[in-house]
């Protein structure tokens, strides 16, 4: 569920047009809602900003319809996810990957540490660019934002099963992916 913080955040965003308290609640969910853009759009940063900016501006908009059914880091990720969905209904086709393009910006997404390779971060970027939507998605969401089953759910609106499913395809997509790079 939201923390009590978010919760006086948003409320003095709908009681008082409070800007700042959005801002407050926009920089916690920017970061990860662009990376999670990024992963999408095979590290496309432009598309990936325009998507993150309509994202925003869709949850200001929106926020007196947070019912605080779910927590709000899944409401906004709901909004996220519908607004990639609404870009590649209007665009229908999928975003190609350049990999000269993108290597860099795929090798920032990851968490920094010294014990990972970054030819090993930027295969396993390749590898997730080349799953299926669904694959990639739910593997983005899992493990790279760390949502549970459920909170995938509530974002994709997929049952527990076909969430389940998808992890185990892009699981088994991945290996596949990335044993004939070796």
């Amino acid at each position: 569920m939201s923390s009590p913080e978010e919760i006086v955040l948003i409320s003095r965003v709908l009681l008082a047009n409070d800007e700042r308290a959005f801002a407050r609640l926009m920089k916690r969910y920017l970061r990860p809602v662009r990376r999670y853009f990024l992963v999408q759009t095979g590290g496309n940063e432009a598309l990936s900003d325009d998507l993150t900016q309509e994202t925003f501006i869709r949850v200001w908009r929106g926020l007196d319809s947070y019912k605080r059914l779910a927590s709000f880091s899944t409401w906004v990720y709901r909004i996220a996810f519908t607004t990639l969905q609404n870009h590649i209904a209007a665009e229908k086709h999928y975003v190609s990957i350049d990999d000269e393009k993108i290597l860099p910006t795929l090798q920032s997404l990851t968490v920094e540490s010294a014990s990972i390779d970054s030819g090993e971060v930027a295969a396993l970027h390749r590898a997730i660019g080349r799953l299926n939507e669904s694959e990639k998605t739910c593997i983005t969401l899992f493990y790279l934002e760390e949502m549970s089953i459920k909170e995938i759910m509530a974002v994709t609106e997929m049952t527990a099963g076909t969430v389940k499913s998808a992890l185990s395809r892009g699981r088994e997509h991945l290996r596949t992916l990335l044993t004939q790079t070796i």
